[in-house]
């Protein structure tokens, strides 16, 4: 995020702007420099955090393998930045469950009958999905099958607030 001071700017224009990049904080804030720590690890397009949902998703389109031997060694050099190490509690653990599954009832009742059911444990492997998430210790693999680009998935994503892009 850009921190330059807004000098010159109209005062409603500069409060606005300064809205628009004040310092993340919080959970995302930890989120935002573990990503930036990854790619200075040597993953460099490991994406930023999203805001909508939390958690950072990493699409099959990305080229990641959490499983290589880099990808382990910069998560290990990283995890210090997130909160309990990256290890989720299980309090969090058990919210972010029942949240994910009522984001996939919804998308369910939104016309993605397809939609499949978050579970605790990391897919073996990348293919046959499109997207793969993980927040909390809770993962969601969308199928292939499913297509994320089309306008019903769309309408059905911002209607049960799942943050893709």
């Amino acid at each position: 995020m850009d921190s330059r001071l807004l000098i010159g700017l109209p005062p409603l224009l500069a409060a606005a702007s300064a809205v628009a990049i004040a310092a993340p904080t919080g959970k995302f804030a930890a989120e935002l420099a573990y990503s930036r720590c990854m790619r200075s690890h040597g993953v460099p397009s490991f994406p930023d955090p999203k805001q909508v949902g939390g958690g950072i998703q990493v699409g099959s389109a990305s080229g990641i393998d959490p499983r290589s031997t880099l990808y382990v060694s910069a998560e290990t050099a990283c995890a210090h930045l997130l909160e309990n190490g990256g290890q989720p509690t299980q309090t969090a653990r058990r919210l972010e469950l029942a949240r994910m599954l009522q984001v996939s009832r919804c998308m369910r009742a939104h016309g993605v009958s397809a939609f499949p059911d978050p579970t605790l444990s990391q897919p073996s492997g990348r293919a046959g999905y499109s997207s793969i998430m993980s927040n909390d210790g809770v993962w969601l693999a969308i199928p292939t099958t499913i297509d994320e680009r089309s306008p019903a998935f769309g309408k059905a994503a911002a209607a049960c607030g799942l943050g893709l892009s």
